[in-house]
């Protein structure tokens, strides 16, 4: 292995390393709490391996190009968000030479059930000759499905009409999110790729699906709290933590501990989000396929 290559993996692990002792950080101070089975050292890892192999545009490793400040601040990111790189709820994409992490239609879903109180959902195409009907609900002002009849001609002819969301709540209730082609293509409009990716020009049905899964999952990530974060299993059960105390721990810890971990060279860089800003159709990879 030449030197810049051996460099180049000590400074891909170097930033995993600070970027997990940050999160460790976090954790033991009471400033960041990560949902129940989440693993950030997976994530993490998943993350590192997926990094490792990822070209940029001119053909060099994006860890060779992007700074380590925007790497690191991606990793944070995607632990603070909860997501997983390996089961695609996440995606690094590349901007110049600064890294972004942007959430895929995967983890939106994901953030939804955690937080939204979404416990199911489930999207369809509209192909020209479908036999489509829907209604609204006048008072409650939902949308509901009466009538959704495909063939295979129609579903084979690539002209999609639009596409729709069942959502099914916890407590019982369920939603349709519903969108015509010309609203999907003024979503797609604000990519970068503008609606003209492989993805979008091959497998337009399931990018329309992908589209309306975003809409549908956003207002339930916005509009949450997290309550569910405060909420441990005991084994008989769920607990909720007495807040009110537990900031008052953080506050002991944090008079008693006054030694910080830093990120070396890159500690001013790297920001701790506590919101995350859910992304729609902004970015889609090129190599998407039917199986996303």
């Amino acid at each position: 292995m030449s030197t810049e290559n051996t460099a180049l993996e000590v400074v891909k692990k170097d930033i995993s390393a600070q970027v997990l002792a940050k999160v460790d950080q976090f954790t033991q101070t009471g400033e960041l709490r990560l949902p129940e089975g989440y693993s950030p050292e997976n994530a993490l890892k998943s993350a590192y391996l997926i990094l490792s192999e990822q070209k940029h545009s001119n053909g060099k490793p994006v860890l060779e190009v992007c700074t380590k400040a925007s790497v690191a601040n991606a990793l944070l990111k995607m632990v603070v968000w909860g997501l997983s790189p390996m089961k695609k709820q996440c995606d690094f994409i590349p901007y110049g030479d600064k890294l972004e992490c942007s959430i895929e239609y995967t983890g939106n879903i994901a953030l939804a059930k955690r937080f939204g109180g979404l416990k199911d959902i489930k999207s369809r195409a509209i192909f020209d000759g479908d036999d489509f009907i829907f209604e609204v609900d006048p008072e409650t002002g939902r949308n509901k499905l009466v009538k959704h009849s495909q063939t295979l001609q129609s579903m084979g002819s690539k002209k999609v009409m639009g596409a729709y969301a069942m959502l099914e709540m916890v407590d019982g209730s369920r939603d349709m999110e519903i969108m015509s082609i010309e609203q999907i293509r003024d979503s797609w409009n604000q990519g970068a790729m503008k609606g003209n990716s492989p993805a979008h020009k091959n497998f337009p049905d399931q990018m329309a699906m992908k589209t309306v899964i975003n809409r549908a999952c956003k207002p339930l990530i916005r509009t949450s709290d997290d309550a569910v974060l405060y909420t441990e299993s005991d084994g008989d059960g769920e607990k909720t933590i007495d807040v009110v105390a537990e900031d008052v721990k953080h506050e002991i810890k944090q008079n008693a501990n006054k030694e910080e971990i830093a990120f070396k060279d890159i500690s001013d860089a790297v920001e701790y989000e506590e919101v995350p800003e859910v992304k729609s159709e902004e970015v889609e990879t090129e190599n998407a396929g039917p199986g996303f």
